[in-house]
C-alpha cells in the first residue's frame, strides 16, 4: 500500500523523522477517507434505500479517530499509533468479510464508475498542525472521542 509506506518512510531514520514523507501520507490519508466517506459509503448507503452497512458506523468512528490524530505535530511515537490503528481498520476493510467486499455485493456493476469518480476525486486540503489543549495523541483516546461524537446505531 503506498501510504503504509511513506508511513513507514517517514519514521526510517531513528535519527530524523521525514515531514516530506508524513505530509504527503497525510494528504493521502485524507483524500482516502474522503474517497470512501463521501463516494463509497454513501452510494452504498443510498443503493440499500437510505440503510447503511452494519459496519460502516465503525468504519467512519475510525476515520474520525485517524483523522483526529493527524492534527498534531507528528513525530514517530504519533506515527506508530497511527500506524496501529491502521492496521485495524485495514483489516476491517480488506478480505473476503471485508467491507470492501460487502460494498462490491452492493455496487455490482456500478463499481466501475465508482471507481472512475474515485480516481477523479480532488486532493484533499490540509491546514497546518495544531498542538492545543485538547490535541489527541493516541489510537485509544481518538477513537474513544470519536465514539462519543458518533456513537453506533443499532441497524434493524
Amino acid at each position: 500500500m503506498r501510504l503504509g509506506a511513506l508511513l513507514d518512510a517517514a519514521t526510517a531514520d531513528p535519527d530524523r523523522f521525514d515531514a516530506v514523507a508524513f505530509e504527503t501520507f497525510r494528504a493521502g490519508l485524507l483524500r482516502h477517507i474522503g474517497i470512501e466517506e463521501k463516494l463509497l459509503l454513501s452510494t452504498v448507503r443510498k443503493l440499500r434505500g437510505g440503510v447503511p452497512l452494519p459496519e460502516a458506523t465503525q468504519l467512519r468512528i475510525e476515520h474520525a479517530a485517524l483523522t483526529s490524530l493527524l492534527v498534531p505535530t507528528p513525530d514517530a511515537a504519533l506515527a506508530q499509533e497511527l500506524r496501529e490503528l491502521l492496521l485495524r481498520h485495514d483489516a476491517r476493510e480488506e478480505g473476503a468479510d471485508g467491507i470492501y467486499a460487502a460494498c462490491e455485493a452492493v455496487l455490482g456493476d456500478g463499481g466501475a464508475e465508482l471507481g472512475d469518480k474515485a480516481r477523479a476525486y480532488p486532493a484533499v486540503p490540509t491546514t497546518p498542525h495544531f498542538d492545543g489543549d485538547n490535541t489527541v495523541r493516541t489510537a485509544e483516546r481518538a477513537l474513544t472521542s470519536a465514539a462519543r461524537i458518533r456513537p453506533p446505531r443499532a441497524h434493524v
